[in-house]
């Protein structure tokens, strides 16, 4: 008796002591997709500019745990992009390469990517795509309320989770934290009898779009001049563009050798001297 309940208190601290991140979460709200009507009605459409995330500044991680401990990882391999409208956030997407998946234990990693899991061979892509983001504060920080499909092991379905989305001069950003149900999307492995697998886990979002763009270099302009510091090409003989100058090969005047009142450009001096050449030639 006294073995088992020493047992039971082991189980009971450790149950206690993993899932501290995890602790006081939100859960995502999951439903099936709603059923396409057979005829579609036309919606709204959602208009704006998009930006690319920017993966050297974004992050998207999540935490596993079972009975004993808790596994922090993260997805190397993503893309993704944030509609804008009037300096507002109005929609959002991203698609992750699963087999890009690494935790804090190698092993773990490869059993991850296998079958019992992920499935990367047979489920190279997990995907989400926003459907309404709305303002919606929450007292633990978040600023909206963004709903989506969420696409993982082959199976859509219907999410709703907080989010900390800000627009400033140069830059959106996305943050949330929220935990999903793994077996609403089909993976189910129990893990050890005696150090079984929860069932939540924990997503981690950190996204960064720059609004700032560099403008595409001109292939026409030296490297490393600005686009706007080309020559301008279209100066015509005796035109001076307003507080500029004339090149020198274009400028006249008495003497000069540009093509203006008594100027001689250099196909003029030429022509000149075949003259006096044939007229020699005749005068012989």
């Amino acid at each position: 008796m006294r073995l088992l309940l020493a047992s039971s208190l082991i189980v009971l601290s450790l149950t206690a002591c993993s899932g501290n991140e995890m602790k006081d979460k939100p859960t995502a709200e999951v439903t099936e997709p709603a059923p396409t009507p057979p005829v579609e009605e036309p919606k709204a459409e959602v208009t704006g500019t998009a930006y690319q995330a920017d993966l050297a500044a974004s992050k998207i991680e999540w935490v596993g745990a079972k009975v004993t401990k808790e596994h922090p990882g993260a997805f190397g391999k993503f893309e993704g992009s944030a509609l804008i409208n009037e300096g507002k956030v109005v929609g959002a997407d991203f698609s992750v390469e699963t087999a890009s998946l690494t935790s804090d234990d190698p092993k773990l990693t490869e059993h991850l990517q296998s079958p019992d899991f992920f499935d990367v061979a047979q489920f190279p892509k997990a995907s989400f795509t926003s459907r309404n983001i709305v303002e919606k504060p929450t007292p633990e920080g978040a600023t909206h309320e963004v709903t989506g499909e969420l696409e993982l092991h082959g199976v859509k379905k219907t999410i709703t989770f907080p989010a900390t989305i800000a627009v400033a001069a140069d830059k959106a950003t996305t943050k949330a934290e929220f935990k999903i149900n793994r077996k609403d999307f089909g993976i189910v492995y129990p893990g050890k009898p005696d150090d079984l697998i929860k069932d939540d886990v924990l997503i981690k979002l950190d996204l960064a779009f720059p609004l700032a763009a560099a403008p595409a270099a001109d292939p026409a302009a030296p490297a490393g001049a600005p686009a706007n510091d080309k020559p301008d090409l279209n100066i015509k003989p005796g035109v001076v563009a307003p507080g500029g100058k004339m090149p020198p090969n274009l400028q006249g005047g008495p003497g000069g050798p540009g093509p203006g009142p008594g100027g001689k450009g250099p196909g003029m001096e030429k022509k000149e001297e075949g003259a006096k050449a044939t007229q020699g030639g005749e005068r012989r």
